[in-house]
């Protein structure tokens, strides 16, 4: 019997000591995952701010070269 209590009393020694390592750990977890997080967030505005960026410049040559076809096709009518 004083065999299974000091076993026991041990177990709960050592269970105590991994619950207090525990927190720390936690916490590098849920930074490590706060930082994934902002660095994937971070890539999807980037990747639209870009899209957006590449669908105005081409608009813009879009409407350059209508600029130039109604400058020639005034010209023409002259």
């Amino acid at each position: 019997m004083k065999e299974i209590e000091a076993t026991r009393n041990r177990l709960d020694g050592e269970l105590r000591q991994l619950e207090g390592r525990l927190p720390a750990a936690a916490k590098v977890a849920k930074r490590a995952a706060g930082a994934v997080a902002g660095v994937g967030v971070l890539g999807v505005v980037t990747r639209f701010a870009l899209r957006r960026r590449g669908k105005k410049d081409g608009d813009r040559r879009v409407r350059d070269l209508e600029k130039r076809l109604a400058k020639l096709e005034h010209r023409l009518d002259d």
